[in-house]
Order: structure tokens, then C-alpha cells, then sequence
């Protein structure tokens, strides 16, 4: 029994250890035929024992050459993807055959695919999360100039406090000299008349100046108010702008680690395919 006879006999046994799953066939390089053949449970490249070799066949023929074949078949010749080996049969120094096996490696291109679609969405979440983090610095950046300008509005707030301060003071500076005159005037009797009526008229206007400033404080006083609540609320939109940078930095990273693995893992995907 030869090497050839040999390896027809046992190429059920590799079949089984296999699992079924390759194709396994062994060739005849003087009669150019396949003389055992066993189908994958998934693939089938369609010989029969005893067929003639397919000229196209790149496999077989390398390892008729006496160099062993390493050839990736697309799904487009027999429906699903095959990795091919092929090896030479020796007999002494001459090459006799060639024991063939088709290994399906749909598997491994369907992760592939879900790869290159985790890749595209990895890349897609990368540009948004670019977009938001420029988005969040722009928004801190607002917020702080806001903080100053409620900061230099506060400041002018307490100015104008101060010279509504000094126009009640002189109000009631105003009020009282009006009633020194009017007491004045009533001490004059008939030639102090015409003066009594304009310190009745200065008190009036003290009276009347004094409501206003009293208004006007009411309303800057709210205003204080307001600004001050305003810069309280600022303050808390920069520091929460300050932890949406820091959050959108941190899921950049994992999303550049994820795309890492995924770089890796097609990497290493590719190999097994070859």
C-alpha cells in the first residue's frame, strides 16, 4: 500500500477529527483526479470520487507543484467562504498527490462584518462626543463671562445705591431747611407770607424727591436681588459645564479604548481569515 492508497483510507478518520465541518479531499497528480472526497457539513466544492481535478482549482495544483497552499475562496464560487490547504504527497522525493482541506470561515466573516459596523458606530459616537465636548467648553466659557458681567453689574448696583443715599440725604437736608423756613416765615407774619409759600413748595418737592429715591432703591434693590440669584445660578451652570466636560472627556477615552479592541480584534480577525 502506498502513501496515496494510505491517505484515502484514513481521510474519513481526519473528517471525523475535523468534526465534519471541512471539506477533505485527496488527489491523484498522474491521473490529475480526486480519488476521495468528503463534503463539509456546510460547504461543498461538488467533486465525486474519482472526478477529474477543476483546472481552476489552485488549491490541488499548487500542492501538485510540491508547495503547500494556503488559498482563500470568496462565498461567490461555492455560497459560503472557504480557507484552503493544501499539502503534497510524497513518495520518496516525488510528489504523488495532494491532501486537500476546505475549512468554511463564514463564522469568522459575519464577526467581521459586526466588527466593521461596531467601528462605524464607535466612529460616529467619537464625532459626536467631539461636538459636545466643543459644545460644553464653548457653554463654560459663557457662563463664566455671564459670572463676571452679573459680577460688574452687582458693583454698579451698590454705586447707585450710594448716590440714591446722597439724594435722600439731601432730600431730608431739603425737608428741614423748608420747615426752618416755614417756621421763619410764620415768625415774619404778614411780610414773611410770599416766603412761606415757597418753603412750603421746597418741602414738597423734598417730599416728593424722597418718594422717588425710596422707589427707585425698592427697584435696585430687586435688581441686587436678582443679579445676585443670577450669579448663584451661574456659578452653578459653570460648575456643571466644568463636570460635563470632565464626563464627555471620560467617555471619549473609553470610547477611544473601545475602538483600540476593536482595531485589535479586526486585526486579529484578518489573520485568521488569511
Amino acid at each position: 500500500m502506498n502513501t496515496l492508497e494510505a491517505l484515502c483510507i484514513a481521510a474519513p478518520y481526519i473528517h471525523k477529527v475535523l468534526k465534519g465541518e471541512a471539506i477533505v479531499a485527496v488527489a491523484d497528480k498522474k491521473k490529475d483526479t480526486v480519488e476521495r472526497y468528503l463534503p463539509g457539513r456546510r460547504v461543498d466544492s461538488g467533486y465525486r470520487d474519482g472526478e477529474r481535478v477543476n483546472p481552476g482549482d489552485d488549491n490541488v495544483y499548487i500542492a501538485f507543484s510540491g508547495r503547500n497552499a494556503d488559498v482563500y475562496i470568496d462565498r461567490s464560487v461555492y455560497g459560503v467562504p472557504i480557507k484552503a490547504f493544501a499539502f503534497p504527497i510524497l513518495e520518496g522525493r516525488e510528489v504523488v498527490g495532494a491532501l486537500a482541506i476546505g475549512l468554511p470561515v463564514e463564522n469568522e466573516e459575519q464577526l467581521k462584518e459586526y466588527m466593521d459596523t461596531m467601528k462605524g458606530i464607535i466612529d460616529s459616537l467619537q464625532d459626536r462626543v467631539h461636538i459636545i465636548a466643543a459644545h460644553s467648553e464653548e457653554l463654560s466659557a459663557t457662563s463664566e463671562e455671564m459670572s463676571e458681567q452679573s459680577e460688574h453689574a452687582l458693583k454698579d448696583s451698590e454705586k447707585t445705591n450710594e448716590i440714591t443715599s446722597l439724594i435722600k440725604s439731601i432730600s431730608q437736608q431739603t425737608n428741614l431747611l423748608g420747615l426752618n423756613a416755614a417756621i421763619e416765615a410764620a415768625r415774619a407774619g404778614q411780610h414773611g407770607a410770599g416766603f412761606s409759600i415757597v418753603a412750603q413748595e421746597v418741602r414738597k418737592l423734598s417730599l416728593q424727591t424722597a418718594g422717588a429715591t425710596g422707589q427707585i432703591e425698592d427697584s435696585l434693590s430687586n435688581i441686587k436681588h436678582n443679579m445676585e440669584n443670577l450669579k448663584t445660578n451661574m456659578g452653578q451652570i459653570a460648575e456643571a459645564s466644568n463636570e460635563q466636560a470632565t464626563l464627555v472627556q471620560d467617555f471619549s477615552d473609553i470610547i477611544e479604548r473601545l475602538n483600540t479592541l476593536s482595531a485589535e480584534m479586526n486585526d486579529f480577525l484578518q489573520e485568521m481569515v488569511k
